[in-house]
């Protein structure tokens, strides 16, 4: 579970701006915060926010930093991050993160603070602690030298009986040979150091980020012929009213798929038994490509509508409305989020896009029902939609808004920093401007009325019955 996130020096992001999933001493819906590792931990936050306001940047924050763990970078390549481009100084500067998370290990919650800071070409900083109740214990930490090589201090965690001497010689000799560009938590992963390996899981296999034209990695399945998911999804559309009864996989030959025959020889190479590959061709269609008893098989989903007559017509994906392409890509994702064992945590960029609110709010409804205190996933999405804007459907401390200072940069708030009432009508609030994140044209809109009352003034309009001067 994510428990908070800073970030400074990232896109529009300048100074630090905080980001916290721990509950406030707030009582309502107790269901939707979790007791983890001694924690008070919320389940879901939404956050507002107008356009160009930051939201997508907090979301690229989080891909960036997965990114950087997960996949790496190129021996002499860039960090790839991106510093805040209105202060001229913020390119000399650090583009720093710091997470707290809390990971399963053998089956005990541990809280973990990781923190780490690049340049454009380095890794400054990086640190991984274990905060315990009264303590911190540090597994490693990582300074840059003035050349730019790392300097490192592997800490007490090298030291346990249940480390191998052959473990701490190895994690020494990862050390030593992290580039100096490369996070040392990617490189322990990719040297197999198990001490660590739960905080590289926890960004590689719980956290999962959708831009508004994301397509969940559940999806895959779903058309690969899983009933469970495919059935949640049909069930999900049905009652969504938007005449789907039943959505079919359709098994169509490899060879007659609209690409290029060494692409597929490339996914024949890649794929194994338990992946897919999910591909969507120029027209729109939607395929899945995955292997069964070693055979690379080809998929795409039909859906049903009844016809007058009460038989069933067959249409194409790329047929849908957007609502409901939107919805049946999302609905994965609230699959597995529902699951009572899930400790994913999907941060969903622009939830409500192509949808009408009451399918959004049916959508966190569905959510909601399926919390209690010992559920482990989170849901963290940005909206521009205020009409889900309210204390009917959340907690004042699971309301974020985010917004841009008179500099350029994003700052972020949470509704529980303002003492508000819980009948308070929010959004009434955060229309007037009482909160960040609202666009607003009035100054615009005064400016082009004064414009209009005031023309200029070298402009000579001639009066009624004159002619203007030279006119015959």
């Amino acid at each position: 579970m994510l428990i908070s996130l800073k970030v400074s020096n990232f896109r529009s992001i300048d100074s630090p701006i905080e980001f916290i999933m721990e509950a406030s001493k707030e009582t309502l819906r107790q269901e939707r915060v979790a007791d983890v590792a001694g924690n008070r931990v919320l389940q879901v936050s939404a956050i507002w926010g107008g356009n160009a306001s930051g939201k997508s940047n907090f979301c690229e924050a989080l891909k960036y930093a997965q990114h950087l763990v997960v996949t790496g970078t190129r021996p002499d390549g860039p960090t790839g991050r991106v510093p805040f481009r209105l202060r001229k100084k913020a390119a000399e500067e650090a583009t720093r993160f710091e997470f707290e998370i809390v990971v399963a290990e053998e089956a005990v919650e541990k809280l973990f603070r990781y923190v780490f800071a690049v340049d454009g070409r380095h890794v400054l900083e990086e640190k991984l602690i274990e905060v315990r109740p009264s303590s911190e214990r540090v597994y490693f930490e990582r300074l840059s030298a003035s050349d730019g090589e790392p300097r490192f201090t592997l800490m007490t965690c090298w030291e346990r009986t249940s480390v191998s001497e052959e473990e701490r010689m190895f994690a020494k000799f990862a050390a030593r040979g992290t580039r100096s560009n490369q996070l040392f938590l990617h490189e322990a992963m990719d040297r197999k150091l198990e001490v660590i390996a739960p905080v590289f899981r926890w960004f590689r296999d719980q956290l999962v980020i959708l831009s508004p034209d994301s397509i969940a990695a559940p999806l895959e399945t779903a058309e690969s012929g899983r009933d469970q998911v495919r059935n949640y999804i049909t069930d999900l559309l049905r009652h969504a009213d938007t005449g789907i009864t039943e959505l079919r996989p359709v098994i169509i030959p490899v060879a007659s798929l609209p690409i290029p025959s060494d692409m597929v020889e490339d996914i024949n190479s890649k794929i194994t038994d338990e992946s897919g590959v999910f591909l969507m061709a120029p027209n729109g269609q939607r395929f899945t490509i995955f292997r069964k008893e070693g055979d690379l098989i080809a998929s795409r989903i039909v859906s049903f509508r009844k016809s007058v007559e009460g038989e069933d017509v067959p249409f194409e994906m790329m047929d849908e409305s957007d609502g409901t392409v939107r919805l049946f890509d999302l609905a994965p994702s609230f699959h597995d989020l529902g699951l009572p064992d899930s400790r994913k945590v999907y941060v969903i960029d622009e939830l409500d896009r192509s949808m009408h609110t009451h399918l959004a709010q049916s959508l966190l409804n569905l959510f909601f029902s399926t919390r209690s205190r010992k559920t482990r996933s989170q849901l963290i999405f940005t909206t521009h939609d205020v009409n889900l804007l309210g204390q009917n459907l959340f907690r004042r401390d699971e309301i974020w808004f985010i917004g841009r200072a008179p500099s350029g940069a994003a700052e972020m708030e949470s509704l529980s920093n303002y003492r508000e009432r819980h009948d308070k009508d929010i959004r009434k609030s955060y229309l007037e401007g009482r909160y960040s994140g609202v666009p607003n044209l009035k100054p615009f809109a005064r400016s082009r009325v004064e414009e209009i009352e005031q023309p200029d003034l070298f402009l000579h309009t001639p009066r009624r019955g004159t002619s203007p001067a030279g006119a015959r």
